[in-house]
């Protein structure tokens, strides 16, 4: 469990279309459920540390749904509308330090601690704008969550779920945690064999085989800036 054994050649494999618009819909719908989870728990002020790592994933992706139509409604708030307070729960919540370092792979190591600071932030802010985008185009009507199975092993865990009704199909979704200072936090989502960080982690391969780290920095800022004059 310490290391993800399905592989990806990420964005730019030889998988068609329809499977990718698949991959990348139901990894919004993990992040997004779990950003929601962040949202409802974190008002409520339970922490993750005093749940399990089935817990910390249920007690929210079952109401992500209900959350999520009513953004759509005129009068809901939006949720970029609450980007700030959002980004400071999802906090408690999501590792993004492990996640940013393990999206990286080996280079990581080799970035001065400032560097991999921006680098963690950077990452942070694209997951966010690139997920709430497709929060604002949400249109889904009938999914449901299934849980299916919780394994625990020292600090790591993995909770296995099921989006039922996805477009007519059954759709896999594993959550990988880390235990750290007693709290479970979400490092990786795995969709139908696809885990999230590898799939970041063959990208950014890809740039940095032709270019150097501060070029990727550039990239991610560019991207980033992007979002924010939206």
């Amino acid at each position: 469990m310490h290391s993800s054994s399905n592989q990806t050649n990420g964005l730019h494999s030889g998988a068609g279309r329809g499977d990718m618009s698949l991959r990348k819909s139901c990894l919004f719908y993990s992040f997004v459920g779990l950003m929601v989870l962040a949202m409802v728990v974190g008002d409520s002020l339970v922490s993750a540390g005093a749940i399990g790592p089935m817990s910390v994933v249920k007690s929210g992706t079952d109401r992500a749904l209900d959350i999520l139509r009513t953004s759509q409604a005129p009068e809901g708030q939006k949720i970029r509308q609450r980007r700030e307070e959002i980004l400071q729960i999802v906090d408690e919540y999501f590792n993004f330090s492990e996640m940013a370092r393990r999206a990286l792979g080996r280079p990581w190591k080799d970035q001065s601690p400032e560097k991999q600071r921006e680098f963690v932030k950077l990452f942070k802010d694209l997951l966010f704008n690139t997920y709430v985008d497709r929060v604002e185009t949400y249109t889904g009507t009938n999914e449901r969550i299934v849980y299916d199975e919780e394994r625990i092993e020292g600090d790591y865990a993995m909770v296995r779920t099921r989006i039922s009704n996805y477009k007519n199909t059954d759709v896999r979704v594993e959550y990988r945690l880390r235990q750290a200072n007693g709290e479970w936090k979400v490092y990786d989502v795995v969709v139908e064999g696809i885990s999230f960080i590898e799939n970041y982690r063959s990208q950014f391969n890809s740039i940095l085989a032709g270019e150097s780290f501060d070029a990727l920095l550039n990239r991610l800022r560019q991207k980033v800036r992007e979002h924010a004059t939206l």
